[in-house]
């Protein structure tokens, strides 16, 4: 049977970043990767980030949009101007939240990742080309959360991708997706363990592969993921060598007595996204007050000047670089400038391992639980397909390469083979085999 003659579209929204492939009935199996956003940018890797701004339009305000890089780069020049908005997937699956405001309009989940499918370009791109078209949307094995909801997810992604003008859409794993490739060229009968490690979640997938003579033939054994991977990583770095220079761990004295700086501050800082809402004057009149009873006030006055000036962005983008930076090197400055006063901390490689040990072990945890579930020992795993960009990082690579050898190793390119093969799956003649609900 030969493949559809559909344009097919393969989306893989990610916490971090979203990537957008095209598979087009004359590419002979090539894939594009799309330049995404207003105007496109020049990367297919397209942050998956807002920034909004009170503008005017014909006379009447309305709040503009912009999306991935430029999107940083605006909040990060002018970051009292622009409310800016990041790794909201996180919250698809959450009932807790129900909405946020962005100054002065209430926001829902369908209505941030309508307003980012719009201003990224993406609903255009599938609107303008011509002919029939499919569309696939990878989603988590376990989407983000203490208690994710997965039915409120996916009504929750229908929702906005049909105000984004995508009604119609089908679903796969995003670590099905990833491997798609590496399955369609198997020569042999093989059982392999999928591991997609992102920005917000780490999931897993097995699935037998039979070699028969109409093609390869294929059975999802077993899936498990969690909410534990790269945004978390960011957390630690945050957690144990940057708090304490805003305060971390000191006191205060009221009416004689030592207390210790709140801890809302600074789950705030170690969660940047939280940052915002303490610039309401109740949180940062206390915080004045405290200061001026303070073991260490300069801290809390780079606090205070951290909440004012909205200085989060900042923060998690030096951190995420300095994480990049020690994939490669033995340390890495994480290097910040708030203007009133300049953070200089060096982080050792052997320091980060040790600080998200126990996130790796968890991580690790949920691997073995997807291969029990498959009815499989380790032993029989013969290949492990890597992807996501938290794969690269050393001590991550290491938990495959320690339990299963390093010969049994594979990887996709870590941040577009989920897209890739998303929309490789539209086209597949089998392509119902390979989808999720």
């Amino acid at each position: 049977m030969s493949a559809s003659p559909v344009t097919s579209f393969g989306i893989d929204f990610g916490t971090s970043n979203t990537v957008v492939a095209k598979a087009a009935p004359d590419s002979n199996g090539a894939v594009e990767i799309l330049r995404l956003g207003t105007p496109p940018g020049e990367r297919g890797v397209h942050p998956s980030v807002l920034a909004f701004e009170e503008a005017e339009e014909r006379g009447r305000p309305v709040l503009a949009a912009e999306t991935g890089d430029r999107a940083i780069d605006l909040a990060s020049r002018h970051p009292e101007d622009f409310r800016y908005v990041q790794s909201f997937k996180s919250y698809v699956a959450s009932h807790a939240f129900d909405g946020t405001h962005i100054l002065g309009r209430r926001f829902e989940f369908p209505d941030l990742l309508s307003a980012y499918l719009t201003r990224a370009g993406i609903a255009r791109l599938i609107r303008e080309t011509p002919g029939p078209k499919r569309v696939v949307v990878g989603r988590p094995v376990t989407f983000h959360g203490d208690a994710p909801d997965d039915d409120l997810a996916v009504s929750r992604y229908r929702a906005a991708f049909a105000a984004a003008g995508i009604p119609d859409f089908d679903l796969a794993l995003e670590p099905v997706g990833g491997a798609f490739s590496f399955f369609r060229a198997l020569r042999s009968s093989v059982r392999v363990l999928i591991a997609d490690l992102g920005g917000g979640t780490s999931d897993f997938a097995v699935a037998r592969f039979s070699l028969g003579d109409d093609g390869v033939r294929s059975a999802l054994l077993s899936h498990a993921g969690v909410g534990i991977a790269g945004d978390r990583f960011d957390f630690r770095i945050v957690q144990n060598a940057l708090l304490k220079h805003f305060g971390a761990g000191t006191g205060y004295r009221n009416e004689g007595k030592l207390l210790p700086v709140p801890k809302n501050y600074y789950t705030a800082l170690s969660q940047w996204h939280r940052l915002t809402r303490l610039r309401a004057p109740r949180y940062l009149d206390a915080l004045k007050d405290i200061r001026r009873t303070a073991e260490a006030p300069a801290a809390i006055d780079t606090l205070i000047h951290a909440i004012e000036h909205n200085a989060g962005l900042a923060i998690a983008r030096a951190v995420s670089q300095a994480k990049a930076r020690l994939t490669e090197e033995e340390t890495a400055e994480v290097a910040i400038d708030l203007g009133a006063a300049r953070l200089r901390e060096t982080v050792a490689r052997a320091d980060f391992e040790a600080w998200i040990a126990e996130d790796l072990a968890q991580i690790s945890s949920v691997m073995s639980r997807a291969i029990d579930a498959a009815g499989l020992r380790e032993t029989e795993i013969d290949h492990v397909f890597l992807t996501g960009g938290t794969s690269l990082v050393p001590a991550a690579l290491g938990l495959f390469v320690d339990r299963f050898g390093a010969g049994k190793i594979r990887a996709g390119e870590r941040f577009s083979a989920v897209a890739e093969g998303l929309a490789l799956i539209g086209r597949a003649p089998d392509s119902d085999l390979w989808l999720a609900r």
